[in-house]
């Protein structure tokens, strides 16, 4: 009889996840799909060197972050700029940090990383170019500060390498 039980309690979570696992799996799937999409358009415009602006809304910075340039060659990050609101210089992040920096490449692993994790993720992509425009990220619903929250400003080819 016991066993009766657990199996009739198997067959019911087997049915509510039957009705409920699809809509998720096709959301994913969605997600998943112009995530794919948008990369592939943004590795068909060949672009290994490039500069991106953005700005990354927080706490600290909740009405007008200052604006981060990236400089991207061959693929890699060579060089990060910081233009505070209200200065007219730039201020130049140390070669040591340029490690936490992404490449558009990397915010698509990030898109996809979190996507994996499950976090709640809200993206627009650039019609033209495929290069995500905005990114917020939500690790934990239930948690404060775990957010990641970005505008892109600009992706501007470079020329020579």
């Amino acid at each position: 009889m016991r066993r009766l039980g657990t199996w009739l309690r198997g067959v019911a979570v087997a049915g509510l996840l039957s009705t409920v696992l699809p809509g998720v799996v096709a959301a994913a799937s969605q997600e998943q799909q112009e995530l794919t999409a948008a990369k592939r358009s943004w590795q068909s415009t060949g672009l290994a060197s490039y500069e991106y602006g953005y700005r990354k809304y927080c706490a600290c910075h909740p009405d007008k972050p200052p604006e981060t340039v990236v400089t991207v060659r061959g693929g890699s990050v060579v060089g990060v700029r910081h233009r505070p609101v209200g200065y007219d210089r730039e201020v130049p992040a140390e070669a040591r940090n340029l490690q936490y920096y992404w490449t558009v490449d990397g915010l698509f692993d990030l898109l996809a990383a979190a996507f994996d994790r499950g976090a709640q993720v809200r993206v627009a992509y650039d019609a033209a170019r495929g290069f995500p425009t905005e990114l917020h990220i939500d690790y934990d619903k239930n948690a404060i500060g775990d957010e990641l929250d970005i505008e892109l400003t600009q992706v501007v080819p470079l020329t020579g390498g």
